[in-house]
């Protein structure tokens, strides 16, 4: 085609010939301009103007900031802190307050003003692992499409076996520590889940805070959980996997964390609700929730904690518009 438009730079067949092979290889801002100059040439030729709209709404498209906003949002929200088969002094305090209100945030104007059927909030009693894994299926994998954002939320204890192949689970509410492998969540359930089930989804976020210490100290290989977790970021398509902390680090929560939190969860709750606007205008993308919540997690922690993003979500995405209402946050 370029020898023949060399030739003769007028030759309409070769020109159109061009485009149309733009076209089919994705090649939009090519084809664009090719058709206009295949309308400059050829004037009376009527159909040209379309496939000029066409091109010139995807430009348009493609040049507009992503938000969450496109598309519907599905959330599944876990937060665990009391536990069937776990002694008290085992019970995390805040996990399911971090859900409680990551979910009053979805439900604002600003979160998104998901409606009821659009989120699933799993806390405590109701966190048994069938229901984690019926949410799943039933909910996640069913409705989610192309067009669409999930957001994964789980604050819990995770826990990696010592022996033999080294597992990690989730601990749910009725979770047995002496039989993980038939009554824990494993990790490679939640990978299948975004890796396989979830990768033609528009976008996946997904937030893990397993590894909390509290004020009890922790269970057996839980500062390991997230080197484990971490594999979730070698998943395709557009994902944003945030952990609570780094490698062999605990994370941490309590009541100095807006009345009683996660430190991870309540300064990601600012973050989205508006502290995270850097250059105040207006919107806050993923860029900044990840530059605030790293800095104040390292500062109220005193350097023990590092939260980590992983994943392949361009930084520009916006993640909340100001102009609407967001919820209110203790200090």
């Amino acid at each position: 085609i370029d020898k023949v438009l060399v030739a003769d730079p007028k030759n309409q067949a070769a020109r159109v010939a061009r485009a149309s092979l733009f076209e089919k290889y994705g090649l939009s801002a090519d084809a664009l301009e090719e058709w206009r100059r295949v309308a400059g040439e050829w004037p009376d030729a009527v159909w040209v103007r379309s496939r000029i709209f066409v091109h010139e709404k995807e430009q348009a498209r493609a040049a507009r900031p992503l938000t969450l906003r496109d598309g519907k949002t599905y959330a599944l929200l876990v937060g665990i802190s009391r536990y069937q088969r776990l002694p008290e002094h085992q019970w995390l305090r805040y996990a399911h307050e971090d859900a409680v209100v990551l979910e009053r945030y979805l439900r604002s104007p600003r979160g998104g003003a998901l409606p009821d059927s659009n989120v699933v909030l799993l806390t405590d009693e109701k966190a048994t692992t069938a229901a984690i894994r019926n949410a799943f299926e039933t909910f996640l994998k069913a409705r989610a499409g192309k067009n669409d954002t999930v957001i994964i939320f789980i604050a819990a204890h995770g826990i990696v076996e010592t022996t033999g192949r080294r597992s990690a689970y989730l601990i749910t509410h009725d979770s047995d520590p002496e039989d993980l492998s038939a009554t824990a969540l494993p990790m490679a359930d939640v990978q299948n889940l975004v890796r396989e089930d979830l990768a033609k989804v528009g976008r996946v976020l997904v937030y893990i805070d397993a590894c909390r210490a509290g004020n009890i100290g922790a269970m057996r290989g839980t500062n390991t959980v997230n080197r484990v977790i971490e594999q979730l970021a070698e998943s395709e398509g557009d994902l944003f996997l945030f952990l609570a902390s780094g490698p062999r680090e605990y994370s941490y929560e309590g009541p100095q964390y807006g009345g009683g939190h996660g430190a991870f969860s309540y300064f990601l709750l600012n973050a989205l609700n508006g502290d995270a606007d850097f250059n105040r205008d207006g919107t806050v993308n993923v860029g900044e929730v990840i530059e605030h919540v790293r800095e104040k997690v390292v500062e109220a922690t005193f350097g023990r904690q590092h939260p980590r993003d992983l994943g392949s979500m361009e930084r520009a995405v916006t993640m909340a518009d100001l102009r609407h209402p967001g919820i209110t946050l203790a200090g």
